[in-house]
C-alpha cells in the first residue's frame, strides 16, 4: 500500500514538474516572438532609413549639379480640384515659390507650380488633362507638344510621319517656353504608331517620374520664373 501511495506521489510531482516546464516553456515562446517582433520593426525601420539615404544622396547630387537655385519640397497631399489634377507641397510663398515654377526630381519633369499659399503650394503634375509641355526628341531634335489623354502613357503630339522615332528614345523639355528650361528629361518613347491617313505619328511616353511615389520634390527658380506674377496670397 505504501509503494502505491509513493508511486501516486511521484506521479503527481511528474506532473507538477512538467506543467511548470510547459509555463516556463510558454513564457520562454511569448519572449521570443516579441523579440522575433522588435527585430522585424528595427529590420524595416533600418531598411527604410537605408532607401531614404539612397533617395535623398540622389537628391543632393542633383541639386549640386544644376545650373539653378532649387526649392525642396515635401509632398504633403493631393489637391481638391476637380478640374486639375495637383499635388500639395509644404513650401509657399514665404520660401520664394511662385506661380508657374518648374517642379523636378532627380528622375525628371513633375510640373509647375498653380498656385502658392503663404506655407503651401499645389503642383499642376504632367499627367493632367490641362497640362501641356513643348517637348523635343532627343535623336531628331523634332519638337512637339507632350499631353495627357487619361491613361498610363503620356502622349507625344505633332511629330510628322517622316520623323525618325524609336522607342527608348529620350523626350526633354525644348526650352521653348518661358517656363520650362531645356534639357529637362520628361520620359522615353515606348510605343509608336503611324497611320496611313494621319500626318502624324500617334507617340506614347512612359514618364520617367513615377507619380504614385512621390516624397520630395525640387522646385526650380530659373530667370524666367523669377519674373513671373500672378501668385496667390493666403
Amino acid at each position: 500500500m505504501r509503494i502505491v501511495i509513493l508511486q501516486l506521489v511521484a506521479a503527481v510531482h511528474s506532473v507538477e514538474v512538467q506543467l511548470d516546464y510547459l509555463k516556463s516553456l510558454s513564457a520562454e515562446n511569448k519572449k521570443l516572438r516579441k523579440k522575433i517582433l522588435d527585430l522585424s520593426i528595427t529590420k524595416q525601420r533600418l531598411q527604410e532609413v537605408l532607401i531614404e539615404n539612397v533617395r535623398l544622396r540622389r537628391m543632393l547630387q542633383y541639386k549640386r549639379e544644376s545650373k539653378y537655385r532649387l526649392i525642396v519640397g515635401n509632398v504633403i497631399g493631393f489637391g481638391q480640384e476637380r478640374t486639375v489634377r495637383s499635388l500639395i507641397l509644404n513650401v509657399g510663398t514665404k520660401d520664394g515659390i511662385k506661380k508657374n515654377m518648374p517642379v523636378v526630381t532627380d528622375a525628371g519633369l513633375v510640373g509647375k507650380i498653380l498656385y502658392s499659399a503663404s506655407h503651401q503650394s499645389a503642383v499642376q503634375i504632367l499627367m493632367d488633362r490641362n497640362a501641356m509641355v513643348s517637348a523635343r526628341l532627343q535623336m531628331s531634335r523634332q519638337v512637339g507638344v507632350i499631353g495627357w489623354s487619361g491613361n498610363f502613357w503620356l502622349d507625344l503630339n505633332y511629330i510628322p510621319k517622316d520623323v525618325p522615332v524609336e522607342p527608348g528614345e529620350q523626350v526633354l523639355t525644348s526650352g521653348l517656353s518661358q517656363i520650362y528650361p531645356p534639357g529637362i528629361k520628361i520620359g522615353v518613347v515606348g510605343e509608336v504608331k503611324a497611320d496611313e491617313y494621319e500626318l502624324f505619328q500617334q507617340i506614347r511616353v512612359k514618364n520617367a517620374v513615377d507619380f504614385n511615389n512621390l516624397e520630395e520634390v525640387f522646385v526650380m527658380v530659373t530667370p524666367d520664373s523669377v519674373r513671373t506674377r500672378g501668385v496667390v496670397s493666403e
